[in-house]
């Protein structure tokens, strides 16, 4: 029951990093995470941007984007290898990208 209470406040901690950037955590069981976010729908230039810097990821297996609902779906090693820690540094990497990308299309008009 721990690690139940344990993943539902590792998650309430992610939602709140991701909020701010819209970005949604649709679906997450250890080992898959789904996120979501109106920008990614279509031929999005972040999730171009972001796809190629997760895959770069030792410990991510596969990065998918479905363009028709703007979704992305990370499934990552489940081991007792991959931390919290380290979830959270590629929660940051897709923020950082999203946030750089809308501030160049921003900054560009």
């Amino acid at each position: 029951m721990l690690t139940k209470v344990k993943q539902v406040i590792f998650l309430k901690r992610i939602e709140k990093m991701l909020s701010r950037y819209q970005i949604k955590v649709m679906h997450y069981i250890p080992g898959r995470i789904r996120l979501a976010c109106p920008y990614w729908a279509g031929d999005s230039k972040i999730v171009k941007e972001l796809l190629p810097i997760l895959n770069e990821e030792d410990r991510i297996q596969s990065v998918k984007h479905t363009s028709e609902t703007g979704t992305v779906l990370v499934e990552f090693d489940n081991s007792s290898l991959v931390s919290e820690e380290q979830i959270e540094t590629w929660i940051q990497i897709v923020q950082r990208v999203h946030n750089d990308r809308i501030t160049r299309e921003v900054t560009r008009k």
